[in-house]
């Protein structure tokens, strides 16, 4: 698992966290100036999204992610008054669940800013780590890396081809600026028929031809080609050894940590109670 794939983890748990826990402190005597969202007398508002900043590591939101946390919020609020009005909070379950939630939001906190904020990587980590695991940056197939211009519109496809073949720098920063494409590295199996042959069955790089699709247009740009059989450049998986190797010392100082806490907390497991539950069909029967 990278270490991204474990931040969308974290990030989606302590969203649905935050998100369950945040009827309880939303409600507002007066409509806040800055608010953002409302169902009812319960107010989203600006201090509210700020744990969204804290966790992209530019500080930025990113309107997909403000849109989404939005809706998830009003969906909640919605579900969590009607369960109010059902004098569900006084559940002693929910009561539980609520405190195992926050201790969970206090150790990934702890963890995140207190553990994990002393971990780097090395540029010479990186060098080893490609040299000793060449083999798995092997192409299997031939890939290209493409910037790929998406529109449903053939004379806003025949503009970008336009701009992109004759244009100034300015008006190609200009473009790329307004339509933000998709810039990856792909194979012939990442990509739809019709821009898979275009793109494999030539050896051209730069602008090619628009390509039409039964989704729309396509105007596909060709920074550079890879070969199967030859091996990725180590500039090109940087970030993803990076990664590798970050989420390698993650897990070996977070056991680390919890060994060092088990020598000076007192930690215990009482057997006799554990016997009974993990030995009896139903441990929670008085009878």
């Amino acid at each position: 698992m990278t270490s991204l794939t474990r931040f969308r983890r974290l990030y989606a748990g302590l969203l649905a966290t935050i998100i369950g826990l945040s009827f309880l402190s939303c409600v507002r005597n007066a409509p806040p100036k800055d608010y953002l969202a409302r169902v009812e007398d319960t107010y989203l508002t600006m201090d509210d999204l700020k744990f969204l900043s804290i966790l992209n590591p530019d500080g930025k939101v990113p309107e997909a992610q403000l849109q989404s946390f939005i809706n998830n919020w009003i969906d909640t609020q919605m579900l969590s008054q009607q369960a109010l009005k059902h004098d569900m909070d006084k559940d002693p379950y929910l009561k539980s669940r609520l405190e195992n939630f926050y201790r969970h939001l206090l150790s990934d906190t702890y963890a995140r800013y207190d553990i994990y904020k002393a971990i780097s990587v090395s540029d010479q980590e990186i060098r080893d780590y490609y040299e000793q695991h060449h083999q798995v940056f092997l192409w299997e197939h031939d890939a290209a890396e493409v910037v790929h211009y998406f529109t449903t519109h053939q004379d806003t496809a025949r503009q970008i081809y336009n701009i992109l073949r004759n244009g100034t720098p300015e008006e190609k920063t200009l473009l790329y600026q307004k339509n933000q494409p998709e810039s990856k590295i792909v194979t012939y199996q990442d990509v739809i028929p019709e821009l898979g042959d275009v793109i494999f069955n030539t050896k051209a790089q730069g602008v090619l031809n628009i390509i039409h699709s039964d989704f729309g247009y396509h105007v596909v740009v060709v920074k550079q080609r890879f070969n199967a059989g030859t091996y990725q450049d180590i500039n090109q998986v940087r970030d993803e050894i990076r990664e590798r190797l970050i989420v390698s010392k993650q897990k070996k100082y977070y056991y680390q940590v919890l060994d060092s806490l088990k020598g000076v907390m007192d930690v215990e497991v009482n057997q006799e109670v554990y016997n009974k539950v993990s030995s009896s069909d139903n441990p929670f029967d008085s009878n």
